[in-house]
């Protein structure tokens, strides 16, 4: 009974007073509204348009903003006293996390401007939850959250975590999300080696994201010279062009004058000498 109530309860629409809802509580997650929109959505409304409701959440005290800042505003410069709204049973902590994946459909394109302010306040606020789970609740790429919290890290608004919390709400290293996982559980244990739980030692359960979505994210990371030659060891699908695109960052990295550079260089240079004459002894 409780269970159904719960779902009347988050099926309500109904007009709630503008002065009872709260948009300053950190739920809007673009980087600013659109003053076009605004004027456009106020327009249509005096000429007799209906516009779906806005979305909150009440935690029994407060009305907070999930969905529908544009419409709220509009309705405000019209000087409405109330506007329709959905209303679902939760904190401003659901306002937030249903606001972060609501911009990604509604009626106004997000910039890319906005797909990142959304991964930095996710990261934000929850800083333990893994790349694949904010970038699903965020309705973005993976690959954008691993940037954006580089960069938190960088500038010291979010600590470097040794954990992360996956989909299934257990920990692993955070350095996991670099290496995809070329097995499941169900052919690990066919391998015949591992522990007795039927995994090799070692192997992983995906933090978040699938297979194939780390393996992306991984080439990506190797373009970008993220990963180092040790990590490769560690990727199933590594290839032999994936190390030597690993060792081109690294040269690429270091200054022209730097001696160490000069040197590896002539390494390189030594052992493709020594191939070629090897293939050539080959052929003969």
């Amino acid at each position: 009974m409780k269970r159904q109530n719960r779902q009347l309860f988050q099926m309500q629409s109904k007009d709630i007073s503008l002065d009872q809802i709260d948009i300053y509580g950190g739920t809007q997650t673009r980087v600013a509204t659109n003053d076009d929109a605004i004027s456009s959505y106020a327009e249509e409304m005096l000429a007799g348009a209906v516009f779906p409701p806005i979305v909150v959440y009440f935690d029994g005290a407060k009305y907070w903003l999930a969905d529908g800042f544009h419409r709220f505003l509009a309705a405000q410069r019209n000087g409405y006293a109330a506007i329709s709204a959905e209303v679902n049973e939760g904190s401003r902590t659901d306002a937030l996390k249903h606001a972060l994946g609501a911009n990604a459909t509604n009626g106004i394109y997000r910039s890319n401007g906005d797909k990142r302010n959304a991964a930095e306040i996710a990261l934000e606020e929850w800083p333990e939850l893994s790349n694949g789970v904010i970038a699903e609740l965020c309705r973005i790429s993976t690959d954008l959250v691993r940037r954006t919290r580089l960069d938190l890290e960088k500038e010291e608004r979010i600590e470097k975590r040794e954990a992360v919390t996956g989909k299934d709400g257990k920990q692993y290293p955070s350095g996991i999300e670099r290496e995809p996982r070329g097995k499941t559980e169900a052919s690990s244990s066919d391998s015949g080696g591992g522990s007795a739980g039927g995994k090799p030692k070692g192997e992983v359960p995906n933090p978040g994201g699938s297979n194939a979505e780390i393996e992306a994210e991984a080439r990506t990371m190797i373009r970008n010279g993220e990963i180092k030659h040790s990590e490769l060891d560690n990727l199933s699908s590594a290839t032999a062009i994936d190390y030597a695109e690993t060792a081109l960052n690294v040269l690429n990295r270091m200054k022209e004058n730097d001696p160490k550079r000069g040197d590896a260089i002539s390494r390189i240079e030594k052992w493709l000498e020594k191939q070629k004459f090897s293939a050539a002894l080959a052929s003969v």
